[in-house]
């Protein structure tokens, strides 16, 4: 290995690692926009009570008149109306501990209030205030999932609600923790017991996806000798990485983590390819995610050898190129001033996860591939944010000849268009 060269790639790349630090940066710090830093720090010392009143006035909003609420223990609160602070309870909340309200969805905790009335049949489950996009939320209305309680005595024997069939990661945390607070406050299920063992699915479907990973870098460290590999490896990234694991790289992946860090939805499998796509790029000036992971680069290959396939003409690619600059950096910008903005809405890569992709998602990702039948790879090399970033650590600012001579010139030209 010509380590000379491999120190001269890193320091000519510094400059625009030090602009990617600065923005990432910025985009950090625009956390406290987004968390309203100042409003949670007034309410750090409140009570459950005092939050669930706070703002949205839940609780109020729920019994549609001004309540009172009391409690001897902190997770059961009697609900009065008129003001009253004594004699029988109108109602009850009960709130769950942090131990019963502890599963997460995609972008931090989502606590849950389970509403009953005076002979204690819930009446309604609600959400405290909590990071989702409202995206989430959304679809977890439209499934009524939160009426799934609705009309059941809370001493009845304890009947566990699933979520739905194809349910996004935040409904599971929803439902989880609604069961759990209320099979705690039953003494149903201790809770220190009420952790549970991962399927036997969930290692099968990481197995594959570190299989995949190593298949991808095989490719890519000797494409000559693994060419009859192209296309299985390219079928088995669509189906394990696309379809059946959801488990893609993309700005809206990066900044979730940018912004909450790592939750424990995050797998192995995906951390793995987050350092790899970065430090193969960066060290070798090579493409790997987008060449050998993508699943809707894959897809794109794929359907391409099916259809007329004519390759993108040099001088749209070189427009194309600024496209993409400017797509990111109108992300960026749009991020600053609307923190809350969903990113899913501007890439395709969700239309894999079809139970919770955006109608802007599938748009795109059908236009796309429908695309991808008579030009190669259409988004990936015209317009993807994801893949332009990934462009930043891989092109050099400047591209000395002198690095390369003859044909390897040419071939390095043509990577790093």
């Amino acid at each position: 290995m010509d380590y000379g060269r491999l120190w001269r790639t890193v320091v000519n790349k510094i400059p625009k690692l030090l602009l990617l630090l600065v923005v990432l940066y910025a985009l950090q710090q625009n956390k406290r926009l987004l968390f309203d830093a100042a409003a949670d720090e007034s309410t750090a010392g409140a009570s459950v009570a005092e939050l669930l009143r706070a703002d949205t006035a839940l609780t109020d909003a729920f019994w549609g008149r001004p309540t009172t609420l009391a409690t001897q223990d902190s997770v059961m609160y009697e609900v009065r109306f008129d003001g009253r602070t004594e004699g029988e309870a109108d109602g009850y909340v009960i709130v769950g501990r942090r131990e019963t309200n502890g599963r997460r969805g995609m972008a931090g905790p989502v606590p849950v209030a389970v509403f009953l009335d005076r002979w204690e049949i819930i009446r309604g489950v609600r959400m405290l205030p909590n990071r989702e996009t409202p995206h989430f939320l959304g679809l977890i209305q439209e499934d009524k999932l939160l009426d799934r309680w609705n009309g059941r005595y809370l001493q009845d024997p304890l009947r566990a609600v699933d979520a739905t069939a194809g349910a996004t990661h935040t409904a599971q945390a929803v439902v989880d923790n609604v069961n759990s607070t209320l099979a705690a406050l039953l003494g149903k299920v201790p809770v220190e017991a009420k952790r549970t063992e991962r399927p036997m699915t969930d290692y099968l479907g990481e197995f594959a996806v570190l299989f995949t990973l190593v298949m991808a870098l095989a490719c890519f460290l000797s494409p000559e000798a693994t060419r009859r590999m192209r296309v299985p490896a390219l079928a088995l990234t669509v189906v394990v990485l696309g379809f059946w694991q959801g488990a893609f790289l993309s700005v809206a992946l990066l900044y979730r983590w940018l912004i909450f860090g790592a939750t424990p939805a995050i797998r192995i499998g995906v951390v793995v390819m987050a350092i790899l796509s970065i430090l193969l790029p960066l060290l070798t000036s090579r493409r790997f995610y987008c060449s050998y992971l993508c699943p809707f680069g894959a897809a794109q290959e794929l359907l391409g050898k099916v259809g007329i396939n004519r390759p993108i003409p040099k001088r749209i690619l070189h427009v194309a190129r600024w496209v993409r600059r400017g797509f990111l950096g109108a992300i960026v910008l749009l991020l600053l001033t609307l923190p809350y903005f969903d990113l899913r809405n501007v890439e395709p890569f969700s239309a894999f996860l079809i139970g919770s992709a955006s109608v802007a998602s599938v748009m795109l990702a059908v236009g796309s591939l429908v695309a991808s039948l008579f030009v190669q790879r259409p988004w990936c090399r015209l317009l993807c944010p994801t893949g332009e970033l990934m462009a930043i650590l891989r092109r050099p600012l400047h591209y000395p000849k002198a690095w390369y001579k003859g044909e390897e010139l040419r071939k390095a030209d043509d990577e790093l268009r």
